[in-house]
């Protein structure tokens, strides 16, 4: 559902941007968080890798799934 005339005014008025600077802002902080979700998730899975408690083809799978997740997220976010 998209705004009104008078409504865009008046977020843009009350809010001091923009819709679209708002939409941008919120996109933004999203991948950011999945961006920082994707690096723990990786550098546990070497940690435990590292250690010997995962295998080689379970932390590449565990790669391959958070790059998966983080490519799809991004085409969602950013469509």
């Amino acid at each position: 559902m998209s705004m009104s005339q008078s409504q865009r005014t008046a977020f843009e008025a009350i809010g001091g941007f923009t819709v679209s600077q708002s939409t941008q802002l919120l996109s933004g902080l999203v991948l950011a968080v999945a961006l920082v979700f994707a690096g723990w998730a990786i550098l546990s899975g070497y940690r435990g890798w590292a250690a010997g408690h995962l295998s080689q083809g379970r932390f590449f799978s565990l790669f391959i799934k958070v790059a998966l997740i983080y490519i799809l997220l991004t085409a969602l976010v950013l469509h």
